[in-house]
């Protein structure tokens, strides 16, 4: 019989993901310091034992992400990892289930996660939710135009400063589906790790502007055994306008002497190809997290830009029993009212609904895909598609 608790020291879950990511010797050292600072910063840790052994067992962040146009709870979900002699014994599974649990009472309205298997996650409820732009080029490739304003000032720091914190999560709050960042955040975004035997620096790009910060630049710089000069890689443009962003973009080319290779992460709708002078070497769009509904009632007051709906949706959740059933969603003014229904207009999974939701696809999508089922009474009711984009990694 399986038992699910919090664990209470670090060392309990390494073995675990020692063998299920194969940590060599100089990463374990490593690892071991990364747990143990991770859990003194607010992460808690969760298992499941069979008698005195620990078959499974997971780390759980508390977020604040934005989703829609609100600012809510989420649980962030890494190392997820089993014993290799406890694989289809339902370990896993009877930890997600208590995980889901868990998350509820903390109040944590959707969980995401970056999937090492999409069909593993997908048979849970979680849905594809996040895709980005990488863009490698060099330096020299940027073609910015002149300033369209002075007085816009870049300062490098190893750490933000107070005001670079408060501008990015007031520029989280209303961008993309970011999450806000604390002290705890910045300092695993900053932090190298031994392992990282590649990194050089990490750090953010300050812009300034009339006094006030105006845009943020993160960055890791690294260089490879054998190479002569290093890549830069801008993990996230926060800026107020173009203006800003044409800075950054400024800034990037002067590194030309320094860098041999930029690479940039963007989210999908930011357009990087009218500031180049020729094809990237290497432009690709790549999935990034999923994401899943935690609690149906949790979503209640949602506020979104969509127009006035009302539906009604048989929801079928194996993990979460206090999801299944018939939910009547309604938006009025910009505000989604979630509660039990009795008629449905679809029926589909969790994941389905977590992906519409979150803004990554819509019912007419999944319906023609077959993601979800359309129902006699359904009269096309849907939720507009948006730009979803998640810099954070745990």
């Amino acid at each position: 019989m399986f038992l699910y608790k919090q664990l209470d020291d670090p060392q309990q879950i390494l073995p675990l993901a020692t063998s299920a990511f194969a940590l060599r010797p100089i990463e374990q050292g490593a690892a071991d310091g990364w747990l143990a600072s991770s859990v003194k910063h607010g992460c808690e840790l969760y298992g499941v034992y069979e008698d005195d052994a620990l078959l499974a067992g997971f780390m759980l962040y508390d977020f604040q992400m934005r989703l829609r146009s609100c600012v809510v709870p989420m649980g962030g979900i890494g190392l997820l990892c089993s014993r290799l002699d406890a694989r289809g014994k339902g370990a896993v599974r009877f930890m997600i289930q208590n995980s889901l649990d868990t998350m509820m009472q903390k109040g944590q309205v959707v969980c995401v996660l970056d999937p090492f298997d999409e069909t593993f996650y997908r048979h849970y409820g979680w849905e594809k939710f996040s895709r980005c732009q990488i863009i490698e080029i060099s330096p020299n490739l940027l073609k910015v135009p002149e300033r369209l304003g002075a007085g816009i000032t870049a300062t490098d720091l190893p750490f933000p400063d107070e005001a670079s914190m408060s501008f990015y999560n007031q520029y989280a709050a209303e961008h993309y589906t970011l999450a806000q960042r604390t002290q705890r955040e910045w300092e695993s975004r900053t932090q190298i790790l031994s392992w990282s035997t590649d990194t050089a620096a990490r750090g953010v790009v300050k812009f300034f502007r009339n006094e006030c910060v105006a845009g943020l630049m993160g960055y890791d710089l690294t260089r490879k055994d054998g190479e002569d000069r290093p890549t830069f890689h801008a993990n996230l443009l926060a800026c107020e306008d173009e203006a800003v962003f044409q800075e950054m973009l400024r800034y990037l080319r002067q590194l030309s002497h320094q860098v041999a290779t930029l690479r940039i992460c963007l989210p999908l709708d930011r357009e990087l190809w009218p500031y180049l002078s020729d094809r990237p070497a290497k432009s690709t769009i790549r999935d990034l997290f999923m994401i899943r509904i935690v609690s149906l009632d949790l979503l209640d007051g949602l506020r979104m830009d969509a127009p006035d709906m009302s539906l009604g949706v048989d929801v079928v959740d194996e993990q979460a029993p206090w999801n299944h059933g018939v939910w009547d969603l309604t938006i009025t003014s910009g505000v989604l009212r979630v509660q039990r229904g009795q008629r449905a207009d679809l029926r589909c999974g969790i994941g389905a609904l977590s992906s519409v939701v979150s803004g990554f696809s819509s019912f007419a999508q999944l319906i023609a895909s077959r993601h979800i089922e359309s129902l006699d009474t359904y009269q096309g009711q849907d939720l507009p598609k948006t730009v979803t984009f998640l810099a954070d990694y745990f």
